[in-house]
């Protein structure tokens, strides 16, 4: 009966079952990629700040395709990225900036829409994300 199973998407991620929306969309939870190369790399290269340290478990994105993505951020951390006020767009100009991303909007106040310029999979988009944390990290410390 494998062969009725659905095969895994072009953005899906060997050994990650997504959870998957009654709107189509799979999200996955950043911890259940925080384990993926891809993300471990991205993780180490964050500044060396013990706010920093389990960034990708407080992460989240989702997809229906491959190309058009949601990130959301747990609570905890819109105030480290200055996400907690409206009008606050750092980090929305980094994300927007990234030469892997079309098109960027803040949705929620801790949820961003966006769009690549190819189909990725799960964990490089939440590598991709972490290193946009961090750069937007780097970015509010220099405006203090």
């Amino acid at each position: 009966m494998g062969w009725l199973r659905r095969s895994r998407p072009e953005y899906g991620v060997n050994g990650v079952e997504p959870d998957r929306g009654s709107n189509g969309w799979d999200s996955f939870p950043g911890d259940a990629l925080a384990g993926q190369p891809v993300v471990i790399e991205a993780a180490a290269g964050l500044p060396q700040d013990p706010v920093l340290a389990d960034l990708p478990d407080y992460l989240s994105v989702a997809t229906p395709d491959g190309r058009e993505w949601t990130l959301g951020f747990d609570d905890g951390m819109l105030s480290l990225f200055d996400l907690s006020h409206p009008g606050s767009d750092l980090f929305e100009q980094v994300l927007t900036a990234a030469p892997w991303t079309e098109s960027v909007e803040r949705i929620e106040r801790d949820v961003f829409h966006f769009t690549t310029t190819r189909v990725l999979t799960a964990d490089v988009v939440l590598a991709h994300c972490v290193d946009v944390c961090g750069e937007a990290f780097r970015g509010l410390g220099d405006s203090v």
